[in-house]
C-alpha cells in the first residue's frame, strides 16, 4: 500500500469505520475475557482495532504490520490517543514475528488474515508467541448490517471511489483455515463464518 492509499485508508478507518472497530473490540473482550497483559495486533494497519480495545481494557499493545506507510499512521494514531506509554510498533510479517516465545496474552487482527500467505506458518507463529492460556481472535468482517450500511453511506462522502476498487481479499472457506490450523499444530480452535465475518479463535494450552 503506497502513502496515498494508506492516507485514504486511515481517513476511512478513523471516520466512517470507527464504530466497526469499536464493535469488534467489545466482541473480542467479551469472547476472550482478557483485559490485562500484552496484546499483539497483527497486520494492524493504522492500529484501529487495538486502539479501540485499548479504550475498554488495561492491555498494553504491540502493533505489527509489514507496511511502513501504515505503521506511520499507527504511530501517529497512538500519539493522538495519548497511548504512547502503552504501545509500541514493529515492522514485521506475521510469518516471522520478532518476539520471544510465550510473550503475549492476546493476539488480534481484523482484515489482514485473508492476505496472509503460508497460513500454517502464520498460525504457528501466533501460537508460539502466546503465553499458556493466551488466546487469539483473528479474522475479518465489516460488522453487523446496520453498521455496514451506515459506514457505506458515510464513506461516499470521504472516498467516493472506495467501493469501485477490486477487492483483493482471497475467498478462503472455513475448511482452508481449519486445515491450516491443524497443520500448524493448533488443536483448540474454532472457525466461525456469519453475518459479521469470518473469525478464528484459538487458545494456547
Amino acid at each position: 500500500m503506497d502513502a496515498r492509499e494508506a492516507g485514504v485508508y486511515n481517513q476511512v478507518a478513523l471516520g466512517p469505520n470507527a464504530p466497526m472497530y469499536a464493535y469488534y473490540a467489545e466482541r473480542i473482550l467479551s469472547a476472550t475475557g482478557i483485559s490485562e497483559g500484552v496484546c499483539l495486533d497483527v497486520g494492524c494497519g493504522g492500529g484501529y482495532l487495538g486502539l479501540a480495545l485499548a479504550g475498554i481494557s488495561a492491555l498494553d499493545f504491540i502493533f505489527v504490520d509489514q507496511s511502513v506507510s501504515m505503521l506511520r499512521h499507527a504511530e501517529q494514531n497512538i500519539l493522538d490517543q495519548d497511548l504512547g506509554h502503552r504501545a509500541v510498533t514493529l515492522h514485521a510479517r506475521v510469518q516471522s514475528l520478532p518476539l520471544p516465545e510465550a510473550s503475549v496474552d492476546l493476539v488480534i487482527s481484523r482484515g489482514s488474515v485473508p492476505f496472509w500467505t503460508d497460513l500454517p506458518l502464520a498460525f504457528r507463529e501466533i501460537h508460539r508467541v502466546l503465553r499458556p492460556g493466551g488466546k487469539a481472535y483473528v479474522g475479518g468482517g465489516l460488522g453487523p448490517k446496520e453498521l455496514r450500511e451506515r459506514a457505506a453511506a458515510a464513506i461516499q462522502g470521504v472516498a467516493p471511489d472506495w467501493f469501485g476498487k477490486p477487492h483483493p481479499h482471497s475467498r478462503r472457506d472455513s475448511r482452508a483455515y481449519e486445515d491450516a490450523l491443524e497443520a500448524a499444530g493448533v488443536s483448540d480452535f474454532m472457525v466461525t463464518r456469519g453475518e459479521v465475518g469470518t473469525w478464528i479463535e484459538f487458545t494456547r494450552e
